[in-house]
């Protein structure tokens, strides 16, 4: 479990197709947001912008999940925890008593599946998602150590060096990659609103969707790293 030898990453993103990312800030304060929702339940409670969005999709996302939230941000706030990450790395149950971090890190060793992803941006200027290109190995982690933490600052030295390229997302792009690719939130460089979608495809969590509709969002402000 976890990441007890080093291990090679094909870090890369594909656009696949493109969307309506036009919307005025009161539509998109009223576009209802998911959290791991089946995309048959999206189809039945999405608003205009994520009707849109979907319209859009390549062949072969019929049976995925979605996450989406809308975010107002100011100047230095983030959508997400910063750090960079895989999405939907195989975690371990964890236990009574048990603290997750530590507990249920991402299973590197012996993964039992490889999930696929679609992300679409809207205001992306304001906040875009970075991801790191290119092919790249990354260290052994000793048990007990959180893996994030310690490959985000690899990430972030290799992004230094040339070895990887940083990417950022731009608005009206349907980006598809999967679970090798490094990418992290980025800070807010003004205030607007923000609007994410994620598709999550060859994963478990499509076999036991939770179809809930989010009440609210929350932002993070910039902290040491922790992470995921």
């Amino acid at each position: 479990m976890g990441a007890s030898t080093p291990k090679r990453f094909n870090s890369q993103i594909q656009i696949v197709g493109e969307f309506p990312c036009v919307w005025d800030k009161d539509t998109l304060n009223k576009e209802p947001m998911f959290y791991k929702s089946h995309i048959s339940f999206v189809r039945e409670h999405a608003g205009p912008v994520t009707k849109a969005f979907l319209d859009s999709l390549p062949c072969g996302w019929d049976d995925c999940v979605v996450d989406s939230r809308t975010h107002m941000l100011m100047n230095g706030w983030y959508p997400a925890i910063p750090g960079f990450h895989h999405d939907d790395v195989p975690r371990p149950p964890v236990a009574e008593g048990q603290h997750f971090l530590t507990a249920s890190q991402p299973d590197y060793d012996t993964p039992r599946y490889h999930s696929e992803h679609l992300l679409g941006l809207i205001n992306a200027e304001i906040c875009p998602t970075e991801f790191a290109v290119g092919e790249c190995e990354m260290p052994a982690i000793p048990e007990g150590e959180l893996i994030y933490r310690e490959w985000h600052n690899e990430v972030v030295r290799l992004l230094g060096t040339g070895k990887l390229q940083s990417v950022k997302a731009s608005s009206g792009k349907l980006i598809q990659f999967d679970w090798q690719t490094f990418h992290q939130g980025t800070a807010a460089v003004g205030s607007g609103w923000r609007w994410f979608i994620r598709l999550t495809r060859s994963s478990d969590t499509v076999k036991t969707p939770k179809n809930e509709i989010r009440k609210q969002v929350q932002v993070y402000l910039e902290f040491p790293m922790e992470g995921w």
